[in-house]
């Protein structure tokens, strides 16, 4: 990508030194530098906990560092809060976004500064529509100002976003100020990607961009420079140009991570009893009727492009729609169509692919969203009995390897690969009968992917049938024992994926194209 000369020759615009961050049970960040170029796009990778979030916090004002310094442009600064840092030129992307759903692409742009497009005491919405559309040409958004944000692409979003910020530079006065994108592609299809990056090596031309991420590929390409942290600390930086990805994933996780990444010899054959049966389920404008079997302890992959109508079919089947024809059973027992509550009670889990907002209760502890399901069971003589509750989410922290300082820690406070082992021991603690997984590596960096592969192999052994959508073909390939492949809401193939004998990525896109 080095387009513009080499970054290590051009003037350092952010540097931070020697920052530490300590909280109740945790060393956060132990004595990091980080150093950022003008007209440079850096990588920053670690596992999920390594202390990048705590060491963007700091740069956008939300947390102080408890020693070190933050300079700009060779100058000390101390930014207070998100607003103090804008002021000094930096600026975050959040990967949950910060718009405003409800107003108009125009109003999320100059919110809170709307004064400065006053003429005569009047608001100029000309003035402001003139603004708004020239930022949005210089970030490929087509979408009219006017348009409200709801009603436009994550992927035009998060351009909005960008627009707003390099705005909001420009407005105090920076000439080079400083991006932070945080996990920016997760909700990106690959054209929408491909325009991103395209959008980024253009902003670098009087920008410098600090771009987060767990797709590790699109770091290398998409970077000049890859910073490495791993619990708090420095571990290396190295060009781009140079890194490979295994590598990389090495110095995140410590040791060499293993080329079967998918555990494939872990693999074990279904079991005779049927624990999912799925009969003629249709759902007009989403899906054509679908028929299917999962067995004890087999993992079946729904793999298709958007629009194939896969999503839908999970959501009918653990009740969160309702179908228009068809039924379907769990163990012999018909499910009560569009009942959530009636699919958890009988036996089924869901791993949404929103762990956030879905699939926890954030402003709860962490033992406490482990039993959530369970509380019944943690009863003596009608009241939760609290040394169960400990002894219970104990049990399943331990055995789904969750990195938390204490049982009482709050879930927000997770990294979001222990956010999501939170949601899986949840689960597993309710002892379902079949698990839906959408996308259950989303978002989280290579050591907590190992982890979860680790306990769906783990869940495939104890008898539970699963049913899983993957971010990458890969991933689908490797973890499953057979592909439901669908396109355009149909139902088009089943393949097998025996270990050893895996169908390649190639017999797949020719399927669902």
């Amino acid at each position: 990508m080095n387009d513009i000369g080499s970054s290590t020759n051009s003037e350092v615009t952010l540097a931070l030194t020697g920052v530490s961050k300590v909280f109740p049970g945790v060393v956060a960040l132990d004595k990091v530098d980080f150093s950022l170029h003008s007209h440079e796009i850096v990588g920053l990778v670690g596992e999920n906990g390594a202390g990048k979030s705590t060491l963007m916090k700091i740069m956008i004002g939300v947390s102080q560092p408890d020693e070190g310094t933050i300079s700009r442009d060779g100058i000390l600064i101390s930014p207070k809060d998100p607003s103090d840092a804008i002021r000094h030129g930096i600026g975050m992307v959040f990967q949950e976004g910060t718009l405003v759903p409800n107003l108009s692409i125009m109003r999320n742009l100059f919110l809170c500064h709307e004064p400065g497009f006053q003429k005569l005491g009047f608001l100029s919405r000309r003035a402001m529509r003139e603004a708004a559309s020239r930022l949005m040409e210089e970030v490929k958004v087509s979408a009219d100002v006017e348009t409200s944000i709801s009603d436009v692409s994550p992927a035009e979003r998060q351009m909005v976003e960008i627009a707003r910020l390099l705005w909001l530079s420009r407005l105090y006065g920076q000439k080079h100020p400083v991006l932070i994108l945080d996990e920016p592609t997760t909700v990106l299809n690959d054209g929408e990607r491909t325009i991103l990056f395209d959008i980024l090596r253009n902003i670098k031309k009087e920008a410098s961009v600090i771009l987060i991420s767990h797709r590790l590929q699109e770091i290398v390409e998409n970077t000049d420079r890859i910073v490495v942290l791993k619990d708090g600390k420095n571990v290396t930086e190295l060009p781009s140009a140079n890194a490979r990805i295994s590598e990389i994933e090495q110095l995140m996780v410590g040791h060499t991570f293993s080329a079967d990444r998918y555990r494939e010899d872990e693999q074990t054959p279904a079991g005779a009893e049927e624990v999912l049966r799925v009969e003629n389920l249709g759902r007009r404008g989403a899906f054509e009727p679908i028929s299917f079997v999962i067995r004890k302890g087999e993992i079946v992959s729904l793999v298709g492009l958007v629009g194939s109508g896969k999503e839908e079919v999970c959501r009918c089947i653990n009740g969160l729609e309702n179908a228009d024809t068809g039924a379907v059973f769990l163990k012999g027992k018909k499910l009560l169509m569009g009942s959530p509550n009636g699919a958890v009670r009988a036996g089924v889990g869901h791993i949404p692919i929103d762990r956030r907002n879905d699939g926890l209760a954030l402003g709860m502890s962490v033992a406490e969203n482990v039993n959530l399901l369970v509380m019944n069971r943690l009863k003596v003589w009608g009241f939760v009995s609290p040394p169960r509750e400990r002894k219970n989410a104990k049990v399943w922290v331990e055995e789904c390897r969750i990195k938390t300082p204490s049982l009482g820690t709050m879930c927000a406070n997770l990294s979001g690969g222990n956010q999501q082992k939170t949601v899986i021991a949840k689960w597993l603690s309710s002892k379902v009968s079949l698990l839906i997984l959408d996308h259950p590596t989303r978002g989280v960096d290579v050591g907590a992917k190992e982890e979860i592969f680790r306990l769906i192999r783990k869940l495939a052994r104890e008898g539970i049938a699963m049913l899983i959508m993957s971010d990458t073909l890969e991933e689908d390939i490797g973890l499953s024992n057979r592909m439901l492949i669908m396109k355009d809401g149909r139902f088009v193939k089943e393949m097998a994926c025996p270990p050893g004998k895996k169908p390649g990525p190639r017999d797949i896109i020719d399927a669902i194209v």
